[in-house]
């Protein structure tokens, strides 16, 4: 799970979007299928693919923070891509996120006017561009890279954001690592203030254990506090005990998130437990 933009999301002036009920289902599927589109044009016949991996994950857990009432408990199913390409590379994901049931409150009266269940659905679409290549350095790669989020949920919050960046892929020296990346982004926000982060990812296999995940670091916006985010999974391999043709991973995901979407104090220790087919 990348994680869930939640409508506790401190907001400045500007209100979030309320969306229709129709919206509110049919925004994000349609966003997913104009990116699934691109993705299949970018890596049509003049692009050479190095590598792509296509998965579904189903978690489950909780003390999840800032979603409405006492939901603190997801369950969330992951449709991922990955794929490297002689010109840079994809990354695409929609999480579902469904959660228990909360009181909806009439701003004005305090009264509760209904009971809902907590959905969600957020997503991500991720190219980088290679500018530059070098052979026998910690430096592999020199990526321009951009990033389109989108969400919505049951509470009536939903937002576009993009991000623009620079980034890099490393070559550590250790043994099992499969890959690391390191990207310095801007955000262009549409409900909070502008504001940057650094990204780094990485992935380590040995023995049909697989560590692999992110850290995010949130900082120089005009009203939110600086914020972390470091998301590992841990997942074993069962294909090969199983007789499988493609990998089946059980583990589990750790959050962490200090001062979680800028809001001081904030702190999130939430696990997960997981099952991910390769396809």
């Amino acid at each position: 799970m990348r994680y869930n933009l939640s409508s506790s999301l401190p907001l400045t002036t500007k209100s979030p979007k309320t969306l229709s009920r129709k919206s509110l289902c049919i925004k994000p599927l349609a966003t997913a299928a104009i990116a699934i589109v691109a993705l299949g044009g970018m890596t049509g016949a003049h692009a050479k693919t190095l590598f792509k991996d296509t998965s579904v994950t189903v978690l489950h857990g909780g003390n999840f923070k800032l979603l409405p009432g006492d939901v603190d408990d997801l369950t969330t199913m992951t449709l991922e891509h990955a794929s490297t390409h002689d010109w840079g590379g994809v990354f695409f994901f929609v999480d579902r996120h469904q959660g228990g049931k909360y009181d909806v409150i009439d701003g004005e009266t305090g009264d509760v006017v209904d009971t809902k269940r907590y959905k969600e659905t957020f997503g991500k679409f991720s190219p980088k561009f290679k500018v530059a290549t070098f052979n026998d350095s910690f430096i592999k790669q020199v990526n321009v890279a951009g990033v389109y989020e989108f969400s919505s949920n049951s509470t009536g919050f939903g937002q576009d954001n993009y991000w623009a960046g620079l980034g890099v892929d490393l070559d550590l020296p250790i043994p099992g690592m499969k890959y690391a990346s390191a990207t310095l982004y801007h955000s262009f926000n549409e409900t909070k203030p502008d504001d940057q982060k650094i990204t780094l990812t990485a992935a380590w296999e040995r023995d049909k254990v697989l560590i692999d995940g992110y850290v995010d670091f949130g900082f120089n916006s005009d009203t939110l506090e600086d914020n972390i985010h470091f998301n590992p999974q841990v997942k074993y391999n069962l294909q090969e005990a199983l007789g499988l043709d493609n990998r089946l991973e059980v583990g589990g995901e750790y959050s962490y998130w200090k001062n979680k979407f800028g809001v001081d104090g904030v702190d999130e220790h939430a696990v997960m437990a997981l099952v991910k087919y390769h396809f």
